[in-house]
């Protein structure tokens, strides 16, 4: 909220005390702000920051200016509510309903529930207050509706209009303050003050422009980039490296030259430490001796093999191969000799097939299997088929047998069994041994090269190895094949391979030291060339460190420390003592001037924090709920007194936990603070409403304006206004509604449920009208005191003849109202017929005690 304070020399001497020691920039600044008590301009600002950058030196070409101290006019404004109207989407509230608002004050009256929160709510919304939580909700019982209201209201006199969209600010209206009974515990705790008081605005808007100067400066930084895009390519521990990763705003151009500039001379050393690095590689190295190893190990494989080879595959083995044919040829002759001749003799045909000779053996192991290694002997009868056996046929059978039992067949499968065993050994024999390694170098497809030794060994080899398989070998095969020629071969190159792997495992040793050194070397004069093709960039991003460098230590420049000491100093003489007068003030006007407060103050980035206590004691730990209550109305009316604006204050239920007597107080002040600016009260309370109703018509309140309201439901909607023209509880306001009952039945609901709730308008008609118009007031249940005056209008001849009629309808209407009927009594239901003829004769009764 803008300030309107009549202190204008005093708030501009502090700010100006502060201007004068931050240069013209400093000046610049105070007189833009309180010239126009707002927020620069995006080129206000920028000015302020060139003006602030040519004092350090990093701008140039501003003009001088001769800024002398600003005189300071405040804002002067009046605000005035004048309705509230065309309400949507708010809680429950009715639609069509219109709040006009008096010049003074205005009273809404309603029972918890009814609605006089929702138009709270909608004004809170707008301005400001304590309590920040400006949630509204739409009907949560029904189908959600966009917020709308429109606010007619005058500016200076100038009437105009705000659309309410639920979420949109209105300038003027943002000035309207509001109290509920949230904001009791946040008055009372250490808090900002919630307005601006006497130009106090003045140094929260410098304060938001310090920051605001403290970003652009800090974005102004980022305009001049130091980073080295390159350095990440640079050999770790190098002197380049070194030098431009310590790269600072201390950093010199000398040094840059000497680390950046080289020679032809160091060009070509360069080449040539990079060659004999390129010899000394150790991975390479390590690669030539694991592949030599590797090497020399393949070959003592292969020599292994081919001395395997050489005791297998030898002239001696062939000769047993023919050894062993002629043998088995010899020995096959002779049992095929045996069988021809017994065949022959006894006719037997086709002697020389296989199956001829397979029948026969196994008739042969038949005749083992049943033990009989004299048959046949004196036996007449075939084993086979138990048929009779002549001469002839035994003797045949003995001769077989005689054969087939003879040692040739067993010495022939032994025979044959040597010779496949020696055969089998050298087809395992590998005539297929290479290099895998490159011992002998690599072909044009990239793999290892096969000696001709080996590829003559692997031929050779092969087809002696071919003839074994084929029992191919004969008297005439020849037999020259040197086996030494080729493992003398194979171990003469594994001892070259030996002293080559020798050589590079000295190499290895010595390698390490001479690899780092030229390593180091090669680092330092390939960074020397890159920092050779870098050095502009390298000059500007020094250049930039030095600026930013400035910058930086200039940011303090827009720390708000100063200015909110200037405020605490500010509002130590202009506020403390000014503010501790009306507060005591308004606590003797609520009676509690007894209760010894002590206000602190402090700063809060530029805005005053008031702190109360009670011997260093927080209030809401010692006082009770009213007093807490009439302490944080004393000091929201305190704080509204230190800003001259004029707008409309809220007060949401201002006297919950406050007893009879203070209500009288809080009515009598807040009707007194209406004479100064427009007063909306939203209450509950029937005696805080009848008290400001009382008092609107004492001579001394009688020239202002008011307006008093009622709010009431009807069914699923709140808030129905009605204006109200008398104390709250009169009878007229319960025959209206029994007469909308009677007159306007709804058709939704129950008859009984009906009837019911105008039975209760009855009951409590019926007790006002013995409160009011029987005992004509004296005694009032919601007042104090005994009205005398009125007890001689009391006629008690009346009383005697109404009493017994009218106390049968209050006792009908009781037992019709849930929770007022007689436990004992059985139950039935009310009708409207009944209603309007118990309510028929209410009004006649009433009739008489009013004539």
């Amino acid at each position: 909220m803008a300030s309107t304070t009549t202190n204008k020399k005093e708030i501009v001497d502090f700010l100006w005390e502060w201007a004068e020691t931050h240069n013209d920039w400093g000046k610049l600044l105070i007189s833009e702000i309180v010239t126009t008590e707002n927020n620069l301009s995006i080129t206000e600002r920028e000015s302020v920051l060139n003006y602030f950058l040519q004092s350090i030196s990093l701008h140039s070409g501003l003009p001088a200016i001769a800024i002398t101290k600003p005189t300071y006019t405040p804002t002067n404004k009046k605000i005035e509510l004048e309705s509230l109207t065309n309400v949507t989407g708010v809680n429950r509230l009715a639609k069509n309903q219109t709040l006009k608002f008096s010049d003074n004050l205005t009273v809404i009256f309603g029972e918890n529930g009814t609605g006089k929160t929702g138009y709270g709510r909608i004004l809170k919304n707008l301005g400001f207050s304590y309590d920040d939580n400006n949630t509204i909700l739409s009907n949560i019982f029904g189908t959600s509706k966009s917020k709308t209201a429109t606010i007619k209201y005058k500016a200076n006199n100038l009437p105009d209009t705000f659309d309410w969209d639920g979420t949109n600010k209105n300038n003027d209206l943002e000035s309207i303050s509001v109290f509920n009974n949230n904001c009791v515990q946040i008055s009372l705790s250490d808090r900002q003050l919630i307005v601006s008081p006497i130009g106090f605005h003045l140094f929260s808007i410098v304060i938001s422009e310090l920051n605001e100067l403290t970003t652009l400066l800090r974005n102004k930084i980022t305009q001049y980039p130091t980073t080295i895009n390159f350095a990440g390519n640079l050999s770790t521990g190098s002197p380049q490296q070194i030098y431009i990763s310590s790269l600072s705003s201390k950093s010199t151009e000398q040094k840059l030259i000497e680390l950046s500039t080289i020679t032809s001379e160091q060009e070509q050393a360069l080449k040539v430490y990079e060659e004999e690095l390129s010899n000394l590689n150790k991975k390479l190295l390590e690669a030539v001796i694991q592949n030599l190893n590797a090497s020399i190990t393949e070959i003592g494989s292969l020599v292994i093999k081919i001395e395997n080879a050489k005791k297998v595959i030898t002239k001696e083995n062939c000769q047993a191969i023919v050894n062993f044919n002629k043998q088995i040829l010899v020995l096959e002759n002779k049992a095929q000799t045996g069988i021809k001749e017994i065949a022959e003799t006894n006719g037997i045909e086709f002697y020389e097939t296989t199956q001829f000779s397979l029948f026969i053996k196994a008739a042969e192991n038949y005749i083992k299997i049943l033990s009989k290694p004299e048959y046949p002997n004196s036996e007449n009868v075939c084993v086979y088929c138990n048929q009779s056996l002549d001469d002839t046929a035994k003797t045949l059978l003995s001769s077989y047998r005689t054969l087939l039992n003879d040692k040739t067949q067993e010495n022939l499968s032994q025979l044959k069994l040597q010779k496949n065993n020696l055969i089998a050994k050298v087809t395992q024999i590998d005539t297929n041994i290479k290099f895998h390694q490159a011992t002998i170098g690599l072909d044009t497809n990239q793999k290892p090269i096969q000696p001709p030794e080996l590829l003559e060994y692997n031929r050779v080899l092969e087809g002696l190895k071919t003839k074994f398989a084929t029992d191919d070998i004969k008297e005439t095969t020849e037999f020259n094949f040197e086996y030494q020629t080729y493992i003398d071969f194979l171990n003469n190159k594994k001892d070259d391979l030996k002293r080559i792997l020798t050589t590079k495992k000295t190499l290895s040793s010595d390698l390490a030291t001479k690899e780092k050194d030229l390593k180091s070397k090669i680092a330092e004069l390939k960074d020397r060339k890159q920092l050779s093709q870098k050095v502009t960039e390298i000059k500007i991003a020094i250049s930039n460190m030095k600026i930013v460098s400035k910058l930086n230590s200039k940011l303090g420049s827009f720390s708000t420390n100063s200015i909110s000491r200037k405020t605490t100093e500010a509002r130590d003489l202009l506020i403390k003592s000014n503010f501790d007068k009306i507060f005591k003030e308004e606590l003797k006007a609520f009676r509690k001037a007894h209760i010894n407060i002590d206000l602190s103050f402090g700063t809060d980035r530029g805005k005053s924090k008031v702190s109360p206590k009670i011997n260093t004691h927080n209030l809401t730990d010692i006082l009770s709920e009213g007093e807490q209550k009439a302490i944080a109305l004393a000091e929201f009316l305190t704080e509204l007194q230190l800003d001259n604006i004029i707008a409309p204050v809220i007060f949401d239920d201002p006297v919950n936990s406050l007893d009879h007597h203070i209500i009288d107080d809080v009515a009598r002040r807040l009707i007194k603070l209406s004479k100064d600016r427009q007063v909306v009260i939203f209450t509950h309370s029937v005696l805080l409403f009848n008290s400001f109703l009382f008092f609107s018509k004492q001579q001394t309140f009688k020239a202002l304006k008011y307006k008093f309201y009622n709010t009431k439901n009807e069914y699923d909607e709140t808030g129905f206004v009605s204006e109200a023209e008398e104390e709250i509880n009169k009878v007229k306001s319960y025959i209206s509604k029994i007469n909308l009952i009677i007159n306007n039945t709804p058709k939704d609901r129950p008859e009984a449920d009906v009837a019911e709730d105008g039975y209760g308008y009855l009951r409590s008609a019926i007790e006002l009208l013995i409160e009011y118009e029987i005992f004509q007031g004296t005694v009032k249940r919601y007042q104090k005191n005994v009205a005398l005056t009125q007890f001689v209008k009391i006629d008690g001849e009346l009383i005697n003849t109404h009493k017994d009629n009218l106390n049968e309808i209050f006792e009908r209407s009781c037992g019709y109202i849930k929770g007022h009927s007689n436990p004992t009594a059985i139950f039935n239901p009310p009708t409207l017929r009944e209603l309007k003829s118990d309510f028929g004769d209410f009004e006649i009764i009433r009739k008489a005690f009013l004539n």
